[in-house]
């Protein structure tokens, strides 16, 4: 853009209409896109003169609008915080107090809203990641949602369980070859880290294992002894040659009798 010069004034060359947006040149060789909202409000026309300060506020509008417009095709896909939209505009290059202007802008309009986004996330995103409370309070404060929004939010414990028994289901599955006592701990432990409390991940871990495939787990448990005996045998013999694969196999949760088992058979 040119630099001021008091006195001097600009002319609109010409107008170009696309896609709802106004593409003006003008005298100094500038030229600049602007919304109809902008548009209307400068009265613009073609061969219209502007002195240097009608020109200068014209130019700090069709920043901000330019802003406006990268912040509404971002809403467009999704919600966001207004932290989120801040951050998002800034890493677009945006002058700092065009962004607060364009923010306070979406906030009237009710655009970007933060009270809406927490509950959204709280209730609706959280249902689909299966993700429990203190994971969903850390996330939205991450998200720089304010104390206040955070302390209104509910989490009924039904609504907890539910989620947690879903996970814990599909986590059975997987695991489904994985002693029950080891399984039943792997499951609560995966739901302490997606952010259930402790009473919700236990109860729903609990609920959901399945009693164990004695089969898979005679194959599975001949397999954990074959490993272990290779690793220790060559450092230990006999009695502790038996302690340490006991121990390595009750680590891995399968139980006492069917480890005195296949100790047994395999001579040991």
């Amino acid at each position: 853009m040119s630099e001021k010069r008091n006195g001097e004034t600009v002319t609109i060359l010409s107008i170009k209409v696309k896609d709802g947006r106004y593409t003006l040149s003008f005298s100094n060789g500038d030229k600049i896109e602007i919304g109809v909202d902008t548009f209307t409000e400068f009265h613009l026309y073609a061969d219209k003169e502007l002195n240097w300060d009608e020109y200068e506020r014209l130019l700090a509008y069709a920043r901000m609008d330019e802003a406006y417009r990268i912040a509404l095709k971002r809403l467009s896909h999704d919600l966001y915080s207004k932290r989120e939209m801040r951050d998002y505009l800034l890493g677009k290059g945006e002058d700092p107090q065009d962004v607060e202007n364009v923010l306070e802008r979406l906030v009237a309009a009710d655009l970007v809203n933060d009270k809406r986004y927490a509950t959204t996330f709280a209730e609706d995103v959280a249902d689909l990641r299966l993700i429990g409370r203190n994971q969903i309070l850390f996330t939205l404060r991450q998200k720089g949602i304010s104390p206040s929004i955070l302390e209104g939010l509910s989490f009924p414990r039904e609504k907890e369980l539910d989620k947690a028994m879903r996970y814990a289901k599909a986590a059975d599955k997987k695991y489904h070859r994985t002693p029950k006592a080891r399984r039943t701990l792997k499951i609560s432990h995966a739901l302490l880290r997606r952010g259930f409390d402790e009473s919700v991940a236990f109860e729903a871990a609990e609920a959901c294992a399945s009693p164990d495939d004695q089969e898979a787990i005679k194959v599975d448990i001949k397999k954990a002894y074959e490993n272990a005996f290779v690793k220790y045998s060559r450092k230990y013999q006999g009695y502790e040659l038996r302690q340490h694969i006991f121990a390595n196999l009750a680590r891995r949760g399968y139980d006492y009798d069917d480890i005195r088992e296949v100790c047994e058979e395999a001579g040991l």
